[in-house]
């Protein structure tokens, strides 16, 4: 083979690896793609035969903030690509993954004909009553008082779960990268308009540096040790939301 022939064959490659870097936060890098703002240092990145360097920061429960958008009646139930039990029951995963290891939640609602938005009871649950923020905005970061409590966190990691991924989900993500955040958008807490517009968008989100994600994947890594309570706690609610 051709030594232009072969490098035709690993750039491809190359772009595969780094689009595939969501699930664990595990970034693939060739040297020049820079660590996401706030993130932790890695120690000792190991490189494999191809140079390639890979990167692993797991998330940091003291550093992480979760955005529950648009999760309310009258929304939820139009995304068509999670089923609607999966997709309640991965946000109670969330929900209580956020309380056991103090990660502070946000809920942003949509405006709707009823006197308030009935945001779905799994938050609250795990989290009681929060406060919600109602914008007229398709991007949180467009809404002074969402952008604000988000930005009062102090945190650099943030995880988006919401209705429509194309939508809230999407614009939401794109602006938090935009302003140095690290951002995780939690597909199984996700639903879109329909599977070809949800998947352009998730497309878009990989290639501007946005992390594809699930439950799982952040349960995992917030579990950490599971010889520790929390780690062992943090399981047990992955296989909850797994068994149900």
């Amino acid at each position: 083979m051709s030594q232009e022939s072969s490098q035709a064959h690993l750039v491809p490659r190359r772009d595969l690896l780094r689009a595939a870097a969501g699930t664990g936060a595990l970034l693939f890098a060739t040297g020049e793609m820079t660590q996401p703002a706030g993130a932790a240092a890695p120690a000792s990145p190991g490189s494999n035969s191809e140079g390639i360097t890979a990167i692993y920061s797991p998330l940091d429960p003291e550093q992480t903030l979760i955005l529950f958008a648009d999760l309310q009646a009258g929304i939820i139930e139009r995304g068509v690509t999670n089923e609607l039990p999966r997709l309640r029951r991965t946000v109670s995963a969330l929900a209580k993954l956020a309380r056991l290891f103090d990660i502070p939640a946000i809920v942003t609602t949509a405006p709707t004909q009823e006197p308030q938005p009935r945001v779905t009871p799994e938050i609250a649950a795990a989290l009681g009553d929060l406060p919600y923020h109602t914008r007229t905005t398709t991007d949180a970061f467009l809404h002074t008082e969402t952008r604000e409590a988000i930005l009062a966190t102090g945190r650099s990691a943030l995880l988006v779960a919401g209705v429509a991924t194309e939508i809230i989900v999407q614009h939401t993500a794109l602006s938090g990268v935009a302003r140095g955040l690290h951002v995780e958008v939690v597909v199984d807490a996700c639903s879109g308009i329909s599977a070809r517009t949800e998947d352009a968008a998730l497309r878009r989100l990989v290639q501007s540096g946005v992390v594809i994600t699930s439950a799982a994947s952040v349960g995992g890594q917030l579990a950490g040790d599971l010889s520790q309570p929390k780690g062992g706690q943090a399981m047990g609610i992955l296989y909850e939301m797994m068994s149900n």
